[in-house]
């Protein structure tokens, strides 16, 4: 019992450990993934950035070129102002820049781009700007900020304006960049993108509620140097979130903040680090669908495995009934044996009696089928035997031939007798017609004593030709026929109606009497053997059983019903013959 508790117990810490590694796995390939996807999307956005911030540096150099530029800072008259306005309003409208301005060496704006608007840029001192005093010391400048003056922020790009090569910066020409709509494209794209400057001051970032918030912390230093640029203005640059000890990065607070992987890009501009953040929460969320996987896989193989233990025992207890029924099939089997001897004697006793019983069935359907073609004999034979009373020599000879005729249709009634015991027999192609008026012609004699009159409809224009075989078609014939003459023998002014349609695969003969019909519980089990609604003597009731069985060999139908206008109906389906050329 015991090394049964240890096995469960191991197993059971095996599969925890397996679930804890999967979990983990899985967090590090979706976390992998999600820093290749970060470092790829920084690319593409930092090459966008130094796109649109090398479009302006060339600018500054070479606007303070210009003659007309140096000349304001020789003569700031208003001769050279007005143009000098003018002119830099359509340098910033052809190139996009958001403004240009040109100051004098005490940082105080001469001329601006907006010099028309109320918020122009003439006259304001922007001495304590990095981007004017790195121009004037080392030739250039750059520096992000928001405009004291339009409280725009943006990119300023700065040159010293120099008059001869032996002096001194005489001037410093800015140009401001707006980089508002490459924040907008990263907020479209609906990514966590930012950009912070050396002090980790968000300056641009796809949600507007980041911007100009630090990440990392501010030193004093750091606020002092921020407040004496007025970089940021009134901005309370307030911290963007809280670092984690695995470096991620929650924004938000009392309990639902965000938490991102932060990926970072340094950039050469100004020291500024380009950002991405990507969401914790879908790595968790892969890690989990993979770890309920694995638990579900594992609970899976512990339900198979308990299965396969059950179906152990049932096969157990199986096998165990197997051998009791073994063992009592044995005794079965040995008092099976004790009687076979006396059942052999009752066998034999058994057969005898079939035999006998057989050899009557036989009899009985064989003098049934025979007294059709014997009445006829017996009615040639008595015509002939009037005929020569008359001396009608040549009407009696007739006689005799339908006599020969009718013996060597018993011949051949008897053989098929024989065929239709083993279900064979010729499919020829046969008249219908004429095997309809040889049994009429028999049967002729009949329906003058009961006074019934034959009538036919249909299509009786080209022959009814149907496969099977002559003797057993007028067999059939016979049996149904008389039967309409049985069904009329109480009724007066009798009809039996001869309807024929001729499909493409079938000719449908129907008999139709006026005679009491048949009730609907003979309908079920007329065609059942020894089944007859005549008295005793009267018949034996295989008729309609041979007839149908007859029908199905020759592969077509026999139904019976009760017309409305009164009478029952046969109908007979076989299966239509081909015309043979001769």
């Amino acid at each position: 019992m015991w090394l049964r508790a240890l096995v469960v117990a191991s197993l059971t810490m095996l599969s925890l450990l397996g679930l804890w590694w999967l979990w983990h796995w899985q967090y590090s390939q979706a976390e992998a993934d999600a820093q290749r996807h970060a470092n790829n999307r920084l690319a593409l956005y930092t090459s966008s950035l130094q796109g649109a911030l090398e479009r302006f540096t060339y600018l500054p150099g070479l606007l303070a070129q210009q003659p007309l530029i140096q000349a304001v800072l020789r003569e700031p008259s208003d001769i050279f102002l007005s143009p000098v306005n003018q002119h830099l309003a359509l340098v910033a409208e052809r190139s996009g820049a958001d403004a240009i301005f040109l100051m004098n060496q005490q940082g105080v704006t001469l001329a601006s781009s907006n010099y028309e608007l109320d918020q122009s840029f003439i006259g304001h001192d922007y001495r304590f700007r990095p981007y004017f005093f790195d121009a004037m010391q080392s030739g250039s400048g750059e520096f992000f900020a928001i405009g004291s003056t339009t409280g725009e922020p943006g990119y300023f790009t700065s040159y010293a304006v120099t008059l001869s090569d032996d002096t001194g910066a005489e001037g410093v020409l800015v140009v401001k960049v707006s980089l508002e709509a490459l924040q907008d494209d990263w907020r479209r794209a609906q990514e966590n993108v930012i950009l912070s400057d050396a002090n980790g001051v968000v300056i641009l970032s796809s949600r507007e509620q980041w911007r100009f918030r630090h990440i990392d912390g501010l030193s004093e230093d750091a606020f002092a140097q921020i407040d004496a640029q007025r970089q940021f203005l009134d901005k309370p640059l307030s911290p963007l979130g809280q670092r984690l000890r695995d470096d991620t990065l929650v924004i938000g607070g009392q309990g639902v903040g965000e938490r991102f992987l932060v990926t970072s890009l340094p950039l050469s501009t100004l020291g500024w680090s380009m950002h991405y953040l990507s969401p914790v929460r879908p790595l968790y969320t892969s890690a989990r669908n993979l770890l309920l996987a694995g638990l579900v896989t594992l609970l899976a193989l512990l339900l198979f495995g308990l299965w396969l233990r059950e179906r152990q025992k049932r096969q157990h207890m199986r096998d165990a009934q197997a051998k009791m029924i073994q063992q009592t099939n044995i005794l079965l089997e040995e008092r099976v044996q004790e009687r076979t001897q006396a059942l052999e004697d009752a066998q034999a006793e058994l057969v005898q009696a079939g035999k006998l019983a057989a050899l009557g069935t036989m009899a009985a359907g064989i003098a049934h089928e025979l007294n059709q073609p014997l009445s006829g004999i017996r009615t040639y034979a008595a015509n002939g035997e009037r005929l020569l009373a008359l001396g009608r020599l040549d009407m009696a000879g007739d006689n005799f031939q339908r006599i020969q005729v009718l013996s060597k249709r018993l011949a051949r009634l008897i053989e098929q007798l024989k065929l239709f015991a083993r279900k064979g027999g010729s499919r020829d192609s046969v008249n219908l017609q004429a095997s309809l008026d040889f049994i009429l012609e028999l049967l002729e004699e009949r329906c003058q004593q009961q006074q019934v009159r034959l009538e036919r409809d249909g299509d009786w224009q080209q022959p009814l030709l149907v496969r099977g075989d002559e003797v057993r078609l007028e067999q059939l014939l016979t049996n149904l026929l008389g039967n309409a003459l049985d069904a009329l023998s109480d009724t007066s002014g009798g009809i039996i109606r001869l309807h024929a349609e001729v499909t493409p695969e079938q000719v449908l003969l129907t008999i139709h009497d006026n005679g009491p019909g048949l009730p609907q519980d003979v309908i079920e089990q007329m065609f059942d053997p020894f089944f007859t609604t005549k008295p005793v003597g009267e018949g034996l009731g295989l008729g309609l059983f041979i007839s149908y069985g007859i029908v199905q060999d020759l592969g077509g139908k026999l139904s019976a019903g009760n017309h409305s206008a009164g009478g029952a109906w046969f109908r007979l389906a076989l299966p239509r013959g081909e015309e043979t050329s001769l």
